[in-house]
């Protein structure tokens, strides 16, 4: 075990050495950024403002030319006179102006008067920085006043700004090179050996002799556009980049040592975690032993419970079968017993009319066949009732493939003599008369019968004048649709979303028991898997059976 502590310590400080190794590479990349970033920066400001003070600077030297002597000159348009006032000037100011070496006026046209105040060019070998003022006299006479001011100044400006070398050079269309740079460094192989290394600015530290420096290049104005003056400063960086490296050194020893620090903290505690799980590893078996004693014991008692459990479970779902079958047992008679009512009071009436005739002497034998033929047509009917309701609840129901318009002219059929007798006129409408489906034909009659039947008590409950049902069958992308629509001024909003709840009824419970929609819903959906929906129209409501 100590072994494999101290070698996970030492996997540790491998960890930390090479997370060190690598954070101080990316710090010093970072670092290495801001110095040069830094560096470029400052010399574009120092150079924008070295411009303008410049300017500044010899443009109140230029007032002070502005006099009746030199307005007089300009406007007699004397070259020769000129010439011997710029030495004049030359020798009045260069005292105060050690850097200024030429001054030149120049007599312009009106049309001339606009140029660049600040510019660089060469003269005789020279790199000079030029000023340039517009002269206009008393008589609306235009010159231009240069001034002349060796390049050394701005190398000697940002020299004593943050103690930078460089040198200006000129750069002619044949690549030939005109350089200008301080005197002290005529002689400098250092300086020499930096000139052909920093022709070009660079990313990183450049190391030169032990030493390092940065550079920057700054694009000079120019008179011509087919000249370039360029300005190349480097800064000896050394002793920046020598404390940077003592500083990284020492954070790395520091943390180094505190790292070890602490692997020697946890060490000194995994050992005595160690020590302290050896010395108590009996007592740890021991409690093993029990607790493994008790779990036996509560999966025992637990296996018992659930077994228990198990029992009365099967007792109660013994319980509900049995509640279930009772219920279904119920509804099946109150089915029938909706079903029945319509086939009893057909009877009724035909026995009447058997009746009737009878006692009139009107009662044929082709009459008396016919009547009873339609008794037993409707018994007949009455005993498939109770056989649908039987085979209905019975797991084992067998699909066929039969005319949907088999069905309906059976379900009319049934309810035949009531319409006749409420004078309901039922109106068929066929897209096709060979229209099949497979499924089951009695439970599907049925469904069929009980939504003529609901359309059928409501226009007699409505009173309704010319009552009409209209029965549509028609496909449609390979499906069946069949609706049966009514001219009873349709269903209350309010009550429509409900109409298929089972024992929900409009009627009186003498008149119904708000089975029949429902019954028709079960079976178009759960044995049909078909759907069924309701909707108002114009006329009443529409049913629509999609199959």
């Amino acid at each position: 075990m100590k072994s494999k502590s101290l070698f996970f310590i030492l996997c540790l400080i491998s960890i930390l050495l090479l997370t060190l190794y690598y954070q101080n590479k990316s710090s010093n990349k970072s670092y290495l950024y801001l110095l040069q970033n830094n560096y470029k920066n400052t010399l574009d400001n120092f150079y924008s403002t070295f411009r303008h003070k410049l300017e500044n600077s010899y443009a109140n030297l230029n007032f002070y030319l502005e006099n009746d002597v030199l307005f007089d000159l300009v406007d007699g348009q004397k070259n020769t006179e000129i010439k011997s006032y710029e030495k004049y000037l030359l020798k009045k100011f260069k005292d105060k102006n050690t850097y200024l070496k030429d001054i030149n006026i120049t007599l312009l046209k009106k049309n001339k008067i606009h140029f660049p105040s600040y510019s660089l060019t060469k003269n005789n070998s020279h790199i000079y920085i030029k000023l340039s003022y517009l002269l206009k006299s008393k008589k609306s006479s235009y010159a231009r006043v240069d001034y002349l001011l060796t390049s050394k100044l701005l190398l000697n400006s940002v020299k004593m700004y943050n103690n930078s070398e460089g040198v200006i050079y000129f750069e002619d269309k044949n690549k030939n090179l005109l350089e200008t740079y301080l005197d002290e460094n005529s002689n400098n192989e250092t300086f020499s050996v930096l000139l052909e290394n920093c022709q070009n600015e660079h990313k990183d530290l450049k190391k030169i002799k032990d030493k390092f420096y940065i550079s920057k290049i700054l694009d000079l104005e120019v008179l011509s556009t087919k000249s370039a003056y360029q300005a190349v400063f480097f800064l000896d960086v050394t002793k920046e980049k020598n404390e940077y490296i003592s500083l990284v050194k020492n954070s790395l020893i520091v943390s180094l040592l505190l790292f070890v620090f602490a692997a020697i903290l946890v060490n000194f505690y995994l050992n005595y975690l160690i020590n302290r799980i050896s010395k108590n590893e009996n007592d740890v078996k021991q409690i093993n032993k029990n607790l493994e004693k008790t779990i036996s014991m509560e999966i025992t008692k637990g296996l018992k419970l659930q077994q228990k459990a198990l029992e009365e479970k099967q007792k109660n779902e013994q319980m509900l079968i049995q509640q279930s079958k009772l219920a279904m047992m119920g509804e099946m008679i109150g089915n029938i017993a909706h079903q029945w009512r319509q086939p009893l009071m057909q009877l009724s009436a035909i026995f009447m009319y058997l009746d009737a005739s009878h006692e009139k002497g009107k009662l044929t034998p082709e009459k008396f066949n016919k009547k009873i033929k339609d008794s037993v047509s409707i018994i007949d009917y009455m005993s498939k009732t109770i056989e649908d309701f039987r085979n209905y609840f019975k797991p084992e129901k067998q699909k066929e493939t039969f005319l949907i318009k088999e069905c309906l002219d059976s379900a009319l059929f049934i309810i035949d003599s009531t319409l006749k007798n409420s004078f309901i006129e039922v109106k068929t409408v066929y897209e096709k008369k060979d229209i099949k489906t497979t499924s089951f034909k009695n439970e599907f009659s049925q469904a069929l019968l009980n939504i003529i039947s609901n359309s059928k008590d409501i226009l007699i409950l409505r009173k309704i004048q010319n009552p009409l049902i209209t029965i549509g069958i028609s496909e449609e992308n390979n499906k069946t649709y069949i609706s049966i629509e009514d001219n009873a001024k349709g269903i209350d909003k309010t009550i429509i979303n409900k109409i298929f709840d089972p024992y929900f009824t409009t009627k009186h419970k003498s008149s119904g028991t708000g089975i029949g929609l429902y019954m028709s819903k079960m079976i178009i959906e759960k044995s049909m898997h078909g759907k069924i929906f309701v909707e108002n129209t114009k006329e009443g409501a529409k049913f629509t059976i999609e199959i």
